[in-house]
């Protein structure tokens, strides 16, 4: 096997379009990383094949952090459901459990919108399990649009180290399979299509519509890559990638 670099950063994200967290170690399956996207809200007016609310409609959504009470460890193949449960901090630092419904009916005033919450053990992606973003491409393109980028706006699962060091390397390995330390093998499918999303600052939520608009002009509407689990386990951070 040849090694094409190292696993700098994992996150997931337990509530969609909520804020990611870090993670030193996380058990993969074929649904994705355990614990990631398993929340979303539905947007009850909208009636297209995306029916979830997110930072897309209301920007600051991406400031609430989620944390789980018991959160589910890579040790553990199949969390039992109390290791689910889920607290959420508002950006002014209001609390609350995710499922309880004045929760809910915070969102809905907030953000205007009639919204329900869902739950999946599987996972709520918006294409496939996991997400794969080369660190080498976020500095690419922070000096195609003359800023530095937090890594962070861009939601992947996994930020990895090229050996290279090649911006959008990653884009080569399409169709390829990755090892990522000693069990998970992920099949990279396709190019990850870019949305609004990747403009809001991780922090401020604050929008700079030029680095949508140089992906859009420059890479297709591209940054990072999809991939499919083809085996699952466990992964940690500086865990090595390898060409299978």
């Amino acid at each position: 096997m040849e090694r094409l670099g190292t696993l700098e950063r994992l996150r997931r994200y337990p509530v969609k379009s909520m804020a990611g967290e870090d993670l030193q170690e996380a058990r993969v399956s074929y649904a994705g990383l355990v614990g990631d996207r398993v929340y979303a809200f539905v947007d009850n007016e909208n009636r297209s094949s995306f029916p979830w609310m997110t930072g897309r409609q209301g920007p600051p959504m991406i400031l609430f952090r989620a944390r789980f009470s018991a959160a589910p460890v890579a040790e553990v193949e199949h969390p039992r459901a109390e290791q689910y449960a889920l607290e959420v901090t508002t950006p002014e630092g209001e609390v609350f459990r995710v499922d309880e419904p004045r929760f809910r009916e915070y969102l809905e005033k907030r953000f205007g919108r009639s919204l329900q919450l869902r739950f999946s053990e599987r996972s709520m992606m918006d294409a496939m399990p996991v997400s794969v973003l080369g660190l080498g491409t976020v500095r690419g393109l922070g000096e195609e649009v003359g800023m530095k980028l937090d890594e962070r706006r861009f939601r992947a699962n996994f930020y990895v180290r090229w050996a290279n060091d090649a911006p959008y390397y990653e884009d080569d390995l399409v169709g390829r399979r990755l090892r990522i330390g000693e069990d998970v093998e992920v099949q990279v499918v396709e190019k990850d299509s870019r949305c609004k999303m990747i403009t809001l600052d991780p922090e401020t939520a604050e929008a700079s519509p030029r680095v949508l608009e140089r992906v859009a002009l420059k890479h297709s509407g591209c940054t990072g890559v999809y991939g499919a689990v083809l085996r699952e386990g466990v992964v940690r951070v500086k865990d090595a990638v390898y060409a299978v």
